[in-house]
C-alpha cells in the first residue's frame, strides 16, 4: 500500500520507461496503486512486470523497445497512445550508468550513454508533446548532472543535458504541459547494487540523512509532479539525495 494518496491520478494514462527495474518498476507499482492506467516500456526483461499484467489486465500494458534509437521511441509512444487511449503523463526513467575515466573513454561508450539517456529524452518529449493535449512530463535526472562527478563525466553530461532540456521545454510547452525533473543521488537499484555492496558505508558518510534512497523515495517525487497538486510547478529540478548536495560547513 502506498504511503501517499493522489486521488487525481486515478484514471490518468501514464507512459513509464525502464519499467522492468529500479525506479521505473517502482513507478509502475505506485501509479497502479493510485488507480492510474500504465504503459510500461522494457528493453528485454519482461519478467519483473508480468505480475502487473495478471493483477491489472485492463490497466497495465507493456512493450519491448530499444530507446537508444529514434524509431523505437516513436513506435513506443504511438503504441502507448493506442493501448491506453491517450497519454496524460510521461515518466522517463530508463537510463544507463557506467564508469569511464576521461583519459580512456571511447566513442562507443560516449555515444551509447547519450543515445540512451539524452537523445531518447528529446525524442520522447517531441513525440509526447504531439499527442498530449494537457499533462505532465517527468524526467529522471541525477545529482551527477547537477554537480558533475569524477569518472562519470559522460553520464553526468548526459543527465546535465536532460536538465537543460527540461528547463527549455518547460517554457516552450507551457501552459498546457508541465515539465519537471527528479534528480536522485544514490538509490538502491540493480544498477547501483555492485557499487553499494563495495562502498555503501563510505557513501553514507557524505549523506546527511545517513542512508541510501530507496526507489519509492524517488517515485513519490515523480507522483507529486504527475498530480495536479503540483499544478504551479514547471521547470523544477527536485533533488532526492538525502542532503548530499548541501554545502559543507566552513
Amino acid at each position: 500500500m502506498s504511503k501517499v494518496i493522489f486521488q487525481d491520478l486515478r484514471g490518468k494514462k501514464v507512459l513509464i520507461t525502464g519499467a522492468s527495474s529500479g525506479i521505473g518498476l517502482e513507478s509502475v507499482k505506485q501509479f497502479l496503486n493510485q488507480g492510474a492506467i500504465c504503459y510500461g516500456q522494457y528493453n528485454s526483461n519482461q519478467k519483473p512486470i508480468f505480475k502487473f499484467k495478471e493483477e491489472h489486465p485492463e490497466k497495465f500494458f507493456s512493450g519491448s523497445f530499444d530507446l537508444s534509437n529514434e524509431e523505437d521511441c516513436v513506435s513506443m509512444v504511438r503504441e502507448a497512445k493506442e493501448k491506453m487511449g491517450g497519454i496524460d503523463t510521461l515518466v522517463h526513467s530508463a537510463g544507463i550508468w557506467t564508469d569511464g575515466a576521461i583519459r580512456s573513454i571511447d566513442r562507443d561508450t560516449l555515444e551509447e550513454i547519450f543515445k540512451v539517456n539524452t537523445f531518447s529524452s528529446y525524442y520522447l518529449a517531441r513525440e509526447c508533446s504531439n499527442v498530449m493535449k494537457r499533462g505532465s512530463m517527468i524526467f529522471v535526472g541525477s545529482t551527477a548532472g547537477e554537480r558533475g562527478e569524477p569518472y562519470h563525466s559522460h553520464y553526468a553530461g548526459s543527465k546535465g543535458a536532460v536538465q537543460s532540456l527540461v528547463y527549455s521545454i518547460a517554457q516552450e510547452l507551457a501552459p498546457s504541459i508541465r515539465v519537471n525533473i527528479v534528480s536522485p543521488g544514490w538509490v538502491r537499484t540493480p544498477m547501483s547494487e555492485k557499487t553499494l555492496n563495495e562502498k555503501e558505508e563510505e557513501i553514507i558518510k557524505n549523506i546527511p540523512l545517513k542512508r541510501v534512497a530507496e526507489s519509492e523515495d524517488v517515485v513519490y517525487g515523480i507522483m507529486f509532479f504527475a498530480s495536479d497538486v503540483s499544478c504551479h510547478y514547471t521547470g523544477v529540478d527536485l533533488c532526492c539525495s538525502g542532503g548530499a548536495l548541501l554545502p559543507l560547513p566552513r
